[in-house]
């Protein structure tokens, strides 16, 4: 099985850890609004951190992709 592993090529892991940072972000966003803000001093946009997540995991993805 090893040998198996080892034979496949680097994209396949590239692909695979890009699938799991997508799998994370979908469930980042599952999580209700109110949630995600709770303890907030305002519920200002900004302080919602599914989209910080969002900005942040699509520069994840492109260095994944790129190197």
């Amino acid at each position: 099985m090893l040998e198996t592993i080892n034979s496949l090529s680097l994209w396949y892991a590239k692909i695979a850890a890009m699938v799991i940072f997508i799998a994370m972000l979908g469930v980042a966003w599952l999580l209700p609004f109110d949630f995600i803000i709770q303890g907030a001093p305002d519920k200002k946009r900004w302080r919602d951190l599914r989209i910080w997540a969002t900005l942040l995991t699509f520069v994840q993805l492109i260095l994944y992709y790129v190197f």
